[in-house]
């Protein structure tokens, strides 16, 4: 091969050849170095810290904190390569906002839009402002899941989440209550109107006038345990719970008194209407919501790999976690 090329009378192409030869060794023996990510400043992580303590009222761990320190890092990162891809120059969301901040801070002096848009990227405003950093964060991270697309889910693969997740996807029994009200002042009268209700066979409508008003009202249709419990208390659930099945009812039929039962509130003679066991969902009622969630899960995991992909084009400093104690690992 050299014996061959050596031949060629064309000194021309020796250079050629020999140039791209030798830039092909610089960039080999002497890569360009990467851009610098981090460390974060002391006030930032300081300022994480505070944020974490305003929203739980505990300071955060160790591995709470780094783990924060790795998302703002990324963040970072992706913000960099957006501006370096000149992201924020075409995006019409960053224009009107840095376009406001100017009108805002009276540096307009008759300027046209135009104008003041380059002002501002000419003062940098566009590295300062959090609307426009989380935009063109945005924008990356859109632009990472397009270069790299998850998997659609498949048939066998929503069967699948069906069978794992029947247990948690069971639907609750539901009630549908109406009831008489007896504030601890007028517990006392609760006997004598349950007589007078049954005595006079009273419908319901003229029964719930015998007792108190109920802030939250005195008709509840299809609640769940937990809806009931919103409104009554869990102990008046259980209590429910427990008059239903010793009323041996087992599906929805004609209604019913059931009572007393004590709630966080009072007592409440109650009338159940309607009745619907607990059961197992069929796959045709939570395709959809399988298929959906499925998706979700998908798009995150190709995000973190492609934001994995790309911190090996970049120096990151400061980080307080392995990339593998970070995120899952891509296959």
């Amino acid at each position: 091969m050299v014996s061959w090329f050596v031949r060629i009378n064309k000194p021309w192409l020796h250079f050629v050849v020999l140039g791209v030869v030798f830039y092909q060794l610089q960039i080999a023996l002497f890569p360009e170095p990467k851009v610098v990510i981090g460390p974060l400043s002391e006030t930032r992580i300081a300022t994480l810290k505070q944020q974490w303590l305003t929203s739980t009222g505990r300071q955060p761990s160790q591995d709470q904190v780094a783990r924060y320190i790795a998302v703002e890092l990324d963040r970072d990162m992706l913000l960099q390569r957006a501006i370096d891809l000149d992201l924020h120059l075409g995006d019409p969301i960053v224009y009107q906002r840095l376009i406001l901040n100017m009108n805002f801070l009276q540096l307009a002096d008759g300027a046209s839009d135009a104008e003041l848009f380059d002002r501002a990227i000419a003062m940098r405003m566009h590295l300062d402002d959090e609307v426009v950093k989380r935009r063109l964060i945005q924008r990356m991270e859109q632009r990472l899941l397009a270069n790299a697309p998850p998997m659609k889910p498949t048939i066998k693969d929503i069967e699948a989440a069906y069978v794992k997740r029947k247990e948690a996807l069971r639907r609750p029994p539901l009630y549908s209550i109406e009831h008489v009200f007896f504030p601890p002042d007028r517990e006392q009268d609760n006997p004598s109107v349950i007589a007078s209700i049954t005595r006079e066979g009273l419908d319901l409508q003229a029964a719930k006038k015998l007792g108190a008003p109920f802030l939250q009202g005195h008709r509840f249709l299809r609640q769940s345990p937990d809806q009931l419990a919103r409104n009554f208390g869990k102990s008046f659930v259980v209590s429910l719970k427990e008059a239903v099945s010793q009323s041996a009812i087992t599906q929805s039929g004609g209604g019913r008194w059931l009572g007393s039962i004590r709630s966080v509130y009072g007592l409440h003679y109650v009338w159940l209407s309607e009745f619907e066991p607990a059961r197992d969902v069929e796959l045709r009622e939570v395709k959809q919501q399988l298929l959906t969630d499925l998706e979700y899960t998908a798009g995150k995991k190709a995000l973190q790999c492609a934001v994995a992909a790309l911190r090996a084009e970049f120096d990151i400093r400061g980080k307080m976690l392995a990339d593998s104690d970070a995120e899952e690992r891509c296959e």
